[in-house]
């Protein structure tokens, strides 16, 4: 059996997927350079150069920096790059769950017969979900404005015995949404020791710079303020990115669907693949409503 991908899936959830990893790269983006304009103006504002000339430059030079800064702060709140990105992603998640409940015949698409009657019932789901987020930008232009929302793999999923089914679903599903929790949350575990590690030497060599300007005065060059400005923006972007609360969410999630995963081998009616799916898709948007609650709270 083919694989069910997320080419697969409606077009409403490639829209939604494609355009929050827009806004997600445009947010970390310009957060990170703002960060970078703080280390530039602090490096500029702390060189204590001969020339008075030269001096006066670079102290101009760092005044742009932070007030660049600042600019890239006021878009950041006009343009809320952040909400989209949690918004279109939760309506991709939204998508995805209730597209794995109708190819499985599980939830509200469990006794739909015929199946145009699960097609309306997924074409209103679809419209509830959309409504729910009027201030989401969702550009359906390109290949997906004229794509489908039920795909013919959808429907030729839908249409297998409940062993085929279970089988897709474990494998395209439940084995993948596995496998990226594990991956995400080893690099988690890795960068989150990582930027502890390099902010841990920042903070180090701006306390031994510290002590070296009482034994070097005449020194020019402010390297202490350097490094705990440096500091400053390693601890600001670990905490944006979330490393370790990341981490230790996805691998929870993982071992969850692992647990879940177990009571496969006594599905073998379609009372049972409909109760392991829905208990599955809870687990999986459960996930997602932690990820969206801590990322709106910045904890």
């Amino acid at each position: 059996m083919s694989p069910a991908t997320d080419e697969h899936l409606p077009a409403l959830f490639r829209a939604t997927d494609r355009s929050s990893s827009v806004a997600q790269r445009t947010y970390l983006g310009l957060v990170r350079a703002n960060l970078v304009l703080i280390v530039v103006g602090s490096v500029a504002t702390s060189l204590g150069v001969p020339s008075r000339d030269l001096r006066v430059l670079l102290w101009l030079l760092g005044a742009v920096a932070l007030v660049t800064g600042l600019g890239l702060t006021v878009f950041l709140l006009q343009l809320k790059p952040d909400e989209q990105w949690f918004g279109a992603r939760a309506v991709a998640e939204s998508v995805k769950t209730i597209a794995w409940l109708y190819m499985t015949r599980a939830g509200p698409y469990r006794g739909c017969s015929p199946d145009h009657q699960a097609d309306d019932q997924f074409s209103r789901d679809l419209a509830d979900i959309l409504h729910e987020r009027p201030a989401i930008d969702v550009d359906v232009g390109g290949s997906e404005s004229a794509a489908e929302e039920i795909t013919a793999r959808m429907r030729e999923v839908r249409s297998l015995d409940v062993e085929a089914r279970k089988a897709i679903y474990l494998r395209d599903r439940i084995g993948d949404q596995r496998a990226w929790y594990g991956e995400r949350a080893r690099a988690n575990a890795r960068a989150s020791t990582r930027w502890l590690v390099a902010t841990g030497a920042a903070q180090l060599s701006g306390a031994v710079a510290a002590v070296a300007m009482v034994r070097w005065p005449d020194f020019t060059f402010h390297l202490a303020s350097v490094l705990a400005s440096i500091a400053a923006v390693l601890v600001g972007w670990r905490e944006v990115m979330q490393y370790g609360q990341l981490g230790h969410a996805y691998s929870l999630a993982a071992q969850e669907l692992g647990l879940i995963e177990v009571r496969a081998a006594h599905v073998t009616t379609e009372d049972d693949l409909a109760t392991f799916v829905a208990d599955a898709e809870q687990a999986i948007s459960r996930e997602h409503t932690m990820w969206a609650a801590r990322r709106r709270a910045g904890i």
